[in-house]
């Protein structure tokens, strides 16, 4: 009878047929590219998800069987790294290959994908793929373009109101995505292979994880939420078993940034560059082409590198201008991979952040410089600039590629912190420096900021607790703790949002008006004149309205609820025809965003022009 063979023995048997794998794939002799040429594609897209909190990465207590048994089939990658802490440009990078500066998705919400980058949709449906796209969360809704290629781009998510999208979280369930997905799965026929895209947005804050998750996880909410979208991936690969379809279909699970869930002082994401924001789990499993059980722990990846790995394994070449490298491949000495956050730039007037990982070091450029030991020190927690030879090294690589992006790798020329006196006075709170290579912006540095954001959430907080008759106090605390925050972060947009929603609960729509023109004034964006508009025309104030109706047009053309708010002003003015060709508008250019205020406005428009008939 056969001896069984122990787990050690088998783990170390799955290493040294990838260590096999690699070298062939390097070589070119029996390697992967071109292997899986007309297999199908599921991708899925696990938001917010920190790689240490699955238990293929280790975590005992975790509960995610689906991922398990998916990197046990295929390769996992133990240093796989987000470009960005931000959903939209990380998935930018992930279906471009391309880092932030070359792809131009800079922040949530910003600039859309610039048609000019070829996409992975849209390369492959150029070779008879059946393209399919099913995102869970308005910050990948098609109008930030990543919609290119997708026959099929499923972003039906529904804000509440028209102003909804300014800061509010529009997202749908896990097990609502699945269903879509599996819909049009069902509908597929043997003709073509298909690029399926399934995104997951549950484990973002706040962490509300659906019963049975909610009790099994009472006290470990996020690790709930990752749990319940495990189960529904199982449905999905459950979908391909039924079917048949496993053998022929390569799964690429990534991340696409993590969540730091207090460490470093950051609660949630997207204002800093440390590890539990930026370290995400990337897993790829293919029958008979890749490897069972294989783990890649001697180089660094980046999410980058998915579009150009997934293309060369279906024996498609890559764009010239891809910037991630093939996963398959031998290790690159010393390579380091691209890392940036602007939010705190744009949402805060804070500093951007630049770093570049490599396997055994982080380095991070900010007005005060950061340099640490990722074997040694995983979390982050000695700061060895200046006192590490690695220091200079990686502050020389990430300043030539800086300044080989020129101003793509910066802010907007328009929106640089110029004022002398604004710069002074921010110098004499006790921030100095400059993190950008032609030193015009930055004196706020992000990591010691952090606790400003905090305040703006606890204001949410309170805000959100206004009831009864502790309701007028507990708004007039968020006021207090909202304008501290604005004297020591003067740019701050994020505490300029939240001061004008607590003003409006405190009916006082003269200072809502004053926080909005603030904002504006530092850097305009649809969703904030929008909201202004609201306000103007609930107040009567129709030229003014539209005006700023008219630079949301400006900034951003297909913005449903520009066209909402115009509905709602010509229905005020029982202009009822206009009011109807505005809504019909409205649901033209941003169907998924407008659909439900924009229906009822229609409804009613139509209504009364037949009484009027």
């Amino acid at each position: 009878m056969a001896r069984p063979i122990h787990p050690a023995r088998l783990a170390g048997l799955a290493g040294a047929a990838l260590a096999l794998f690699l070298a062939a794939c390097s070589r070119g002799e029996g390697g992967a590219a071109g292997k899986a040429a007309g297999y199908n594609v599921l991708l899925v897209t696990l938001d917010t998800t920190r790689a240490d909190h699955l238990g293929c990465y280790g975590r005992a207590s975790a509960e995610t069987p689906a991922l398990d048994g998916l990197a046990a089939r295929g390769v996992l990658w133990e240093h796989a790294l987000s470009t960005a802490p931000l959903t939209t440009p990380a998935h930018a990078s992930l279906l471009t290959g391309l880092y932030p500066p070359a792809h131009g998705v800079r922040n949530n919400g910003s600039a859309p994908l610039d048609a000019v980058h070829p996409t992975l949709a849209g390369l492959l449906r150029e070779r008879g793929y059946s393209t399919a796209a099913f995102v869970s969360a308005f910050v990948l809704e098609r109008r930030y373009g990543l919609d290119r290629g997708f026959e099929v781009y499923d972003d039906a998510i529904e804000p509440t109101t028209a102003a909804a999208a300014f800061g509010s979280r529009d997202s749908r369930s896990a097990r609502a995505v699945t269903d879509a997905a599996l819909g049009w799965l069902g509908a597929q026929g043997p003709e073509r292979p298909f690029l399926l895209w399934v995104h997951y947005y549950d484990p973002h804050d706040p962490y509300q994880p659906p019963p049975p998750f909610d009790e099994r996880f009472r006290d470990r909410p996020y690790d709930g939420e990752i749990a319940y979208v495990d189960s529904q991936l199982a449905r999905l690969l459950s979908a391909l078993d039924a079917r048949g379809l496993t053998p022929r279909t390569l799964v690429a699970v990534a991340g696409d940034h993590g969540e730091s869930l207090g460490e470093h002082g950051e609660a949630a994401h997207a204002r800093l560059v440390y590890e539990g924001a930026m370290r995400v789990p990337l897993i790829l499993a293919c029958p008979g082409v890749l490897p069972a059980g294989g783990r890649v722990g001697d180089r660094v990846a980046s999410i980058a590198d998915l579009a150009p790995s997934v293309l060369k394994l279906l024996g498609v070449e890559p764009p010239e201008a891809c910037e991630g490298r093939s996963l398959f491949g031998p290790a690159e000495e010393g390579r380091a991979v691209y890392l940036e956050t602007l939010l705190p730039y744009y949402n805060h007037g804070w500093a951007p952040l630049y770093a570049l990982r490599t396997r055994e070091a982080k380095y991070i450029l900010a007005p005060r410089r950061e340099l640490y030991d990722i074997v040694n020190d995983p979390a982050e927690s000695v700061n060895l600039y200046g006192r590490d030879p690695r220091s200079q090294e990686l502050e020389r690589r990430l300043d030539e590629l800086l300044r080989r992006r020129g101003p793509d790798a910066l802010p907007q020329a328009e929106s640089r912190v110029r004022d002398p006196e604004e710069v002074s006075k921010l110098a004499a709170l006790g921030y100095s420096g400059s993190v950008s290579p032609d030193g015009s912006i930055g004196v706020l540095d992000p990591k010691d900021m952090i606790a400003s954001w905090q305040a703006v959430l606890e204001a949410k907080r309170l805000a959100g607790e206004a009831r009864g008759p502790t309701a007028a106090a507990k708004l007039d605390d968020a006021v207090r703790i909202l304008e501290g925050v604005l004297e020591r972060s003067p740019r701050d947009r994020s505490a300029l949002q939240q001061l004008a929603r607590v003003q409006i609960q405190r009916r006082r729509n003269d200072l809502a008006r004053e926080a909005l023109e603030r904002y504006i004034a530092i850097q305009p964006s649809a969703d904030a004149c929008v909201f202004l508009a609201q306000i103007l025309i609930a107040e009567g104030r129709t030229e003014e309205a539209e005006a700023r109706l008219a630079l949301a047009e400006e900034l951003e053309p297909r913005h449903g609820g520009i066209f909402i708010a115009r509905g709602e002003l010509f229905a005020r003015q029982r202009r009822w025809k206009e009011a109807e060709a505005a809504y019909e508008t409205a649901l033209e250019v941003d169907p998924a965003r407008a659909r439900g205020m924009a229906s009822a406005g229609l409804e009613e428009a139509r209504a009364r022009l037949a009484r009027e008939r």
